[in-house]
């Protein structure tokens, strides 16, 4: 049966592409290699995957569900929900590059830097489900020399580890579209590097790359489809060392590509990596390490002992499945004050330009705020006030625009984004729990708690404390320490022995199954409560 193939065009990139009537704008964007925000994967559930296009279809049920009157009348429509049955031109929403940490802090590195390494370069990576960070770095001297981030381009399709897991299973030869994407960024990144310090690809002779499971598996093209089903169990967990022309590389010539281990399935490299920066498995005290994202990967180091468990946090304070969530990019809500109920609350925008949403520290705030001067109660349950309304979907906390008229450009806070806090927030307060208990570990028995990544660098600890997504310890035992995971890389880059130290941790550290854990149910129930965890718990 023949089915017609029609043009869609899209603006402002002037990209253009043939498909055929049953593709939707979405997998048309995907197939090119465009960015249209989609937290669901394009099931029509999360209503993120906004654009106008023309001519205009009639609005689908979908539609009429995620957006308002005002987005309707202007033209705006679901890019997953709408077929490309004829000639077809798609407006873009405005895409910002997102504010990517590269920085990080680490534990001094004592001078055990490989010999006979004179001249010679080399990267290290951090492999991240949303954004990828490279380091070019002298391996003699350990010294960096240029730094280069972009965003993960196998977020074109799905922009969380388990969509990317889906897409590699079902789709048609899904797992060699998200390798070659990532090849290929992985090339790009190498040779700005290489620009940016005026240097040849002949000076590179090594690579590392730090990553989670998934991640991990994909650049290696292993079958994922064991991680997407429990007991998640990755295929491969030992570190890889190959040429960068097997890998598939082809930035540099002759160089050595090493992949750092895994743990477990959803405790990858770039836990390990972590790990190794802040020295977490070594030392006497008692540190608490929590990199926080869709999966928090959370490390309890205690009595020379580590444990750590991945507690499936979703992306709620990545800014995914809240209403106006966004990265952390121009335009982001990264900091909310609530002075009283009645009054307009203060808003911190990244870039001092207009709000568009918010990113996941404002996230955090509002709830925390929302909570502090009561709109919102220990249970999670919001209740009416000045700046309150009701909607269709229950009632919502209005942090820009008219309280009472509903245009594009408010910007608010509902009742179901509580609830998605709650949810993170108990994933990754009860994981702690469980590792405590595990450890026989009290809060003030906790000397640091270490917090990696983006949202851990930009959050306010305060804040974090109001609603227990942390134990309950002084907010100067708090210290975010950046991009860890990258930090790690460029020890494994420099140091055969940081290598060695890589393979014995994923025998070293105990991994805990929260599933099958006999207090974790108990706990995340307990966990959802909106208020500091008491101090005597274990």
């Amino acid at each position: 049966m023949h089915v017609p193939r029609h043009v869609v065009a899209f603006e402002p990139s002037g990209y253009s592409v043939s498909v055929n009537s049953t593709t939707t704008i979405l997998e048309a964007a995907r197939s090119l290699g465009l960015f249209i925000p989609s937290d669901c994967g394009g099931q029509g559930t999360c209503g993120k995957c906004r654009v106008t296009f023309r001519p205009v279809s009639i609005p689908t049920e979908k539609d009429l569900r995620h957006l308002s009157p005002f987005e309707i009348a202007t033209g705006f429509r679901l890019a997953c929900e709408h077929v490309i049955d004829r000639r077809t031109w798609v407006t873009l929403p405005q895409t910002v590059q997102a504010k990517i940490l590269t920085s990080g802090k680490s534990k001094p590195m004592k001078r055990q830097r490989d010999p006979g390494l004179v001249g010679q370069k080399g990267v290290a990576i951090d492999l991240g489900t949303t954004t990828v960070v490279a380091y070019l770095m002298d391996l003699q001297t350990g010294v960096q020399l240029a730094q280069a981030a972009t965003l993960n381009p196998q977020i074109a399709f799905g922009e969380d580890v388990m969509s990317r897991i889906d897409f590699a299973t079902r789709a048609e030869s899904g797992g060699a579209a998200l390798r070659e994407r990532i090849l290929s960024c992985i090339d790009e990144l190498v040779m700005q590097l290489l620009t940016i310090a005026a240097m040849s690809p002949k000076v590179v002779s090594r690579l590392s790359i730090v990553g989670n499971t998934a991640m991990h598996h994909l650049l290696l093209g292993l079958d994922v489809s064991t991680l997407g089903l429990a007991p998640y169990k990755p295929l491969m967990r030992h570190s890889v060392t190959s040429s960068v022309e097997s890998l598939g590389l082809k930035s540099v010539g002759s160089a050595e590509a090493y992949i750092a281990p895994n743990i477990a399935g959803f405790v990858g490299g770039d836990a390990v990596g972590f790990i190794l920066s802040q020295g977490l498995d070594s030392g006497k005290d008692t540190i608490l390490g929590i990199d926080i994202g869709t999966n928090a990967e959370i490390v309890l180091a205690h009595n020379g002992k580590a444990v750590c468990c991945s507690a499936a946090a979703g992306p709620a304070f990545e800014g995914a499945r809240i209403t106006h969530g966004m990265r952390g990019q121009d335009g982001a809500i990264e900091h909310v004050h609530i002075d009283a109920p009645e009054n307009p609350p203060d808003l911190f925008v990244i870039g001092d330009s207009p709000p568009q949403g918010l990113c996941g520290s404002g996230i955090l705030d509002t709830v925390a705020e929302l909570r502090r001067v009561g709109i919102v109660d220990r249970k999670g349950r919001m209740y009416p006030s000045a700046r309150v309304n009701r909607g269709e979907q229950g009632l919502y906390y209005v942090l820009t625009g008219s309280v009472d008229s509903d245009t594009e450009s408010r910007i608010v806070f509902t009742q179901s984004d509580v609830r998605q806090v709650q949810l993170a927030k108990a994933a990754i307060s009860a994981g702690t729990r469980v590792l405590m208990e595990v450890c026989g570990v009290r809060p003030a028995d906790i000397d640091l708690l270490f917090l990696a990544g983006a949202f851990g660098n930009y959050l306010r600890p305060e804040s974090a404390l109001r609603i227990g997504l942390f134990p309950p310890i002084p907010v100067d035992r708090i210290v975010p320490v950046g991009n860890a995971a990258g930090e790690g890389a460029k020890r494994l880059l420099l140091s055969s022995r940081e290598r060695a130290h890589a393979e014995r941790l994923i025998d070293e550290v105990e991994y805990i199954e929260l599933a099958t854990h006999p207090s974790f149910a108990q706990m995340f129930m307990e966990a959802t409560l909106l208020e500091s965890e008491p101090q005597g718990m274990v």
